[in-house]
């Protein structure tokens, strides 16, 4: 099912600037008055060599006991001065809004003069003023020290972070890392030590080691029709609370030229400012990061499930980067006249990768990746580049279908592998650029014409300054990829264009 997420209409965005000038100024109001004084944070360095807790999900024996210094809120239950009449009222959903929502954050990004692409166009209120543009979202604490997760498109290109708590305190944050391509990145809330630096108000000082952290639940036993509750900053209104039913399950969502894989489809509203909140079920348990909402109308809401976005998060705390799962297959289109596209042909299958150890060979034509069809080339690459590393896929070929798993490829052996591919060999030119010393007959860059002497400026947006650089770029590059080297020839430079 195609469905595209559009930026909103003109009426829409007015009506956007005439909330923004009614909520937003008492909603400063309370902001901390060092909110536009504190100093930029700057994303960790390494953040594998920080040592950050790893989220568990609820089969993991990590979550069998309470984190050191964190809140039991699964234990927690509503103050038990009710009256009668109120007790008769209480509900699951509100047992789970009282024990969650105080994991929930509002975001302020305070945006660079040239902020990033955002793929959701308006699920996301930005607010003009004197110190740049500030973008409000929400967020999820997911460990006692101060780990939040929210979506890529929150704090993309943000030059400053701000976390609004529950309690009050507005504190300042570091972003840990983030991935583009599932929309989804981890903050840390800065240290008691860093915040009394930056906090003018007292209550800013307090100790976060603490914090209210949230249960991570599953994703994978979720029923069409069961409630899911939503938390979040639409407009800047804090902690508001809407609920539904899911609606459907493993929905596929093209928006522009990106498509996101396995959403949860939910009618609870969101708004603007939900983008990167907690999706609840009736437990108070995380099952899902709101992350979008459908251009066509209200009530048709995307959330990011959170096995899934507990491997990304994982991996980027671990690895600094998210793993991408490696097939190890090369594919062409298959011209045959008179008929309609059934698949992709078998070109290549790497030598010792997952493709190969379960016997797919060239010549093989793959119609579908798990249940999703590859009629074209770009459609199997699309597919390709949302699996994950270790993730079990279906391929399904016209011979029949195999299942393999995927490994994850690290940096040195992806430059390896596209260094073999490539066929080019270079050395030092004094610092300035990559020298071509080596040419292999039959390869691809002997195909493109390349020739030795060549210098090799750039790859993608990287400079190239010796080979290690070089070889180091070749490194990034995920197969199935197109990327464009700066190449001087003589007195003449080129851009040219090469497959990997």
């Amino acid at each position: 099912m195609r469905i595209r997420l559009q930026p909103a209409s003109f009426a829409f965005s007015v009506a956007l600037c005439v909330l923004a000038v009614g909520v937003l100024p008492a909603c400063k109001g309370t902001r901390s008055p060092s909110a536009r004084k504190a100093p930029a944070s700057s994303p960790a360095s390494n953040p594998a060599t920080s040592a950050p807790p790893v989220l568990a999900g609820p089969s993991d024996p990590a979550t069998a006991t309470k984190p050191s210094g964190g809140i039991d809120l699964a234990a927690a239950s509503l103050p038990a001065a009710l009256t009668p009449n109120q007790q008769s009222r209480r509900t699951p959903v509100v047992d789970a809004v009282h024990r969650a929502a105080p994991s929930v954050v509002s975001i302020f990004s305070e945006q660079k003069p040239h902020p990033q692409y955002n793929p959701f166009g308006f699920f996301g209120l930005e607010e003009d003023d004197d110190s740049g543009r500030t973008s409000l979202g929400s967020g999820v604490i997911v460990d006692p020290r101060g780990l939040v997760v929210t979506n890529e498109h929150v704090v993309a290109g943000a030059a400053r972070i701000r976390v609004l708590l529950a309690d009050g305190r507005e504190l300042p944050a570091t972003l840990v890392g983030a991935d583009q391509s599932f929309d989804l990145a981890v903050l840390k809330i800065e240290s008691s030590e860093r915040a009394s630096k930056d906090a003018k108000d007292a209550k800013d000082s307090k100790d976060i080691k603490d914090l209210p952290s949230l249960k991570i639940g599953t994703a994978s036993d979720l029923m069409i029709g069961e409630t899911v509750i939503a938390i979040g900053n639409p407009f800047g209104l804090s902690h508001t609370v809407t609920s539904g039913v899911i609606s459907a399950l493993h929905r596929v969502v093209r928006a522009k030229n990106r498509t996101y894989e396995d959403f949860i489809q939910i009618d609870a509203q969101i708004n603007p400012g939900n983008s990167g909140g907690p999706l609840l079920n009736v437990n108070g348990e995380l099952i899902g990061i709101n992350t979008a909402v459908h251009s066509g109308g209200p009530g048709i809401g995307f959330a990011i499930p959170i096995d899934r976005a507990r491997t990304i998060v994982n991996d980027l705390l671990q690895f600094g980067r998210v793993r991408y799962g490696f097939i190890g297959l090369r594919v062409a289109p298959i011209h045959e006249r008179r008929r309609q596209a059934t698949g992709v042909i078998v070109t290549e299958v790497d030598a010792g990768s997952p493709a190969e150890k379960a016997g797919i060979q060239p010549g093989d034509v793959v119609t579908h990746l798990g249940d999703e069809a590859t009629v074209t080339v770009e459609r199997f690459w699309d597919r390709v580049h949302r699996i994950l590393a270790g993730e079990e896929v279906r391929v399904r070929l016209t011979r029949g279908e195999v299942s393999l798993r995927t490994t994850a490829l690290d940096a040195k052996e992806m430059s390896q592998r596209a260094r073999k591919r490539l066929g080019l060999e270079v050395v030092d030119a004094q610092g300035r650029a990559a020298l071509v010393s080596r040419v292999n007959q039959g390869s691809i860059a002997d195909r493109i014409g390349f020739q030795p002497g060549d210098a090799i400026l750039q790859i993608g947006a990287r400079q190239i300054r010796s080979a290690t650089d070089f070889y180091g770029a070749l490194g990034e590059l995920r197969p199935g990829t197109d990327t464009v080297m700066l190449v001087v020839r003589g007195q003449t430079s080129y851009y040219v264009t090469v497959p990997f």
